[in-house]
C-alpha cells in the first residue's frame, strides 16, 4: 500500500465502541498496541500519509519512520484479510 492510498473498512467491519476489537462478518479480531487508534483514522477520506501524520502527532516520542512502517504493516495485513479496502 502506498502513502497516497485512501483506506476504508470493508462492508460489515466496524470497531467496537470501547474495546480494542474489530468486529468482522466472521467474528472479531482482537487489536494489539495502537492498532485501534490507527483504525479509528481509517474512514475512507484520509490517505495513509495523513493517518501516519495524525499518529505521529499522538505519539510525538515515537520515531516517525517506525510509525510509518507499523502503519503500513497493519494496513497491509488488514487488506490481505479483506478487512481494509483502498479507494
Amino acid at each position: 500500500m502506498d502513502l497516497t492510498a485512501v483506506p476504508r473498512l470493508s462492508a460489515g467491519c466496524r470497531l467496537h465502541r470501547t474495546e480494542p476489537i474489530l468486529l468482522i462478518p466472521e467474528g472479531a479480531l482482537k487489536l494489539a498496541g495502537p492498532a485501534r487508534e490507527l483504525l479509528l483514522q481509517v474512514d475512507g477520506s484520509r490517505s495513509v500519509a495523513e493517518i501516519i501524520g495524525l499518529l505521529a502527532g499522538q505519539y510525538p516520542a515515537a520515531d516517525r519512520s517506525e510509525i510509518e512502517r507499523d502503519v503500513l504493516g497493519v494496513l497491509d495485513r488488514m487488506q490481505q484479510r479483506g478487512v481494509i479496502r483502498v479507494n
